[in-house]
């Protein structure tokens, strides 16, 4: 039963980790192709915008008429889904020329997009955190910038792309991650650009200081890993996989829940288990029923040995069970230097009663008898035994020769109280002789002698008028009552 439930818990084991494995996998893929889809965009994204600054500082633009200047810079603007302007600003932040129509008198010199490419020329491509910007209707967007530089290598200004938030909510979308799944885009900083399912609330919010995002800070600045957390807006326990995306400060994030995760196996787990109950039953079921068996067996046996050991006729223990008490009994004093006592005893005049009354008046006769010998042996250790005919062997452990007079003379009087009538008896009613004998180690040298030295005493009470008790001290000497 161990191995099996070992063999149970080793199996669940193993499938756990693998579900677990497989989880891992498949969420690292789900942001590996994100990742690139995004990678792959932000790269044709960069090239637009230095096709924007390259023919911005073309000579030839200055040459053309204002139509022409527009189509020139922003004719492929309008084909770009998610692309809401483009724009240049000169070195003051104000628009010099947008996709937009009109050119909007505001400055945008205070902005982060633009200040950190005046200040730090090096930076490249730049994201900025999550906006809402208001053009014919607020819109939530990111605006990628890159720096425009005089030919002496100082600050010209900016080229900027504004790009609606929705092209990482409709890439994200398409993608099936199961009951309670998120996928989110992560600035390393802490501020949210997009999840799903989509709350406005939650973009452009700034989560560094959360002690999620506290705990996998140091984490997520590897290139990709795994892990599990329970989220704190809903409370739901997910394996978070995560990738960064390369150039960029981005982080893809995708979420499953444990739930979902290993729903099969739990599915499993239920099935195995509900085997297991019912073979745990089955195998009770069986336990109970071989116990019974067993129980019903035992008891059989321990009947047929009692049966065996039995005399049929009085109840007593028979002539076989006799001697095998007998010679335990031996041994036992031996070892022990123990005492014990045996008494003999014998119906008087018992074959006249069969002649006279019949057979089954005396089995009658013998049943009686064996009742009243038994009545007067209140200690389980005492034994009675049927020893051939109308002889009776009582074994009385631990007895001196006065207990086992003692004794005899109660189950005399307890036979000769019986009061049954037998009028070939000098007596008169049913009677018994009785002799006794104690064992002693310097005279007995086997249980037969001690049976022998019984049997004398029995004779000399026969020898004695019958109806009385005789014990045997020493093989030439007796006492009489």
């Amino acid at each position: 039963m161990a191995m099996v439930f070992g063999l149970f818990g080793w199996m669940l084991y193993n499938s756990h980790e693998e579900a677990s494995q497989y989880a891992v996998e498949t969420s690292q893929n789900i942001t590996l192709m994100a990742q690139r889809d995004i990678v792959r965009n932000i790269e044709i994204l960069s090239l637009s915008l230095d096709a924007l600054a390259n023919r911005y500082q073309d000579p030839l633009f200055r040459q053309l008429t204002h139509n022409q200047q527009y189509s020139y810079l922003f004719g492929s603007v309008a084909a770009a889904k998610h692309v809401i302007v483009m724009a240049v600003l000169d070195a003051a932040g104000k628009v010099a020329v947008s996709s937009l129509p009109g050119t909007p008198a505001n400055t945008y010199g205070d902005r982060l997009y633009f200040t950190v490419q005046r200040d730090q020329p090096e930076t490249g491509l730049y994201i900025s955190p999550p906006i809402t910007a208001k053009f014919d209707r607020e819109l939530q967007v990111v605006v990628l910038s890159k720096r425009l530089s005089n030919q002496d290598g100082s600050f010209a200004g900016v080229v900027v792309m504004a790009l609606d938030l929705s092209y990482f909510r409709e890439l994200f979308s398409g993608i099936a991650l199961g009951e309670d799944g998120v996928m989110s885009l992560y600035a390393r900083s802490g501020v949210v650009y997009m999840r799903l399912p989509y709350s406005a609330s939650m973009i452009g919010r700034d989560i560094s200081s959360s002690d999620n995002f506290l705990r996998i800070k140091s984490l997520i600045q590897q290139e990709s890993g795994s892990f599990f957390a329970r989220a704190v807006t809903d409370g739901v326990k997910r394996l978070y996989a995560f990738r960064n995306v390369p150039g960029t400060q981005l982080v893809v994030f995708v979420g499953r829940s444990e739930k979902h995760i290993f729903r099969h196996w739990t599915e499993s787990l239920y099935a195995l288990g509900g085997a297991m109950l019912v073979f745990v039953v089955v195998c009770m079921a069986l336990f109970y029923i071989l116990r019974n068996e067993l129980k019903k067996r035992r008891r059989a046996e321990e009947k047929l040995q009692e049966l065996a050991s039995i005399d049929d006729l009085t109840k007593l223990l028979n002539r076989r069970a006799l001697d095998n008490a007998l010679d335990d009994l031996w041994s036992r004093s031996r070892r022990s230097r123990g005492i014990f006592s045996i008494l003999f005893i014998d119906v008087d005049y018992f074959k006249f009663y069969n002649d006279t009354y019949g057979h089954q008046k005396g089995d009658d006769v013998l049943v009686s008898v064996s009742r009243a010998i038994s009545t007067q042996l209140p200690r389980s250790s005492d034994l009675a035994a049927r020893y051939g005919g109308e002889e009776f062997i009582v074994v009385l452990p631990e007895t001196d020769a006065d207990g086992a007079l003692h004794v005899g003379e109660k189950i005399r009087r307890a036979i000769e109280a019986l009061d049954i009538p037998h009028a070939k008896s000098q007596i008169g009613h049913i009677s018994a002789s009785i002799g006794a004998a104690m064992y002693d180690p310097t005279v007995h040298d086997s249980i037969n002698a001690v049976l022998n030295a019984a049997d004398s005493a029995l004779y000399a009470a026969k020898g004695n008028g019958r109806n009385n008790v005789q014990v045997s001290v020493k093989p030439d000497n007796s006492m009489h009552l």
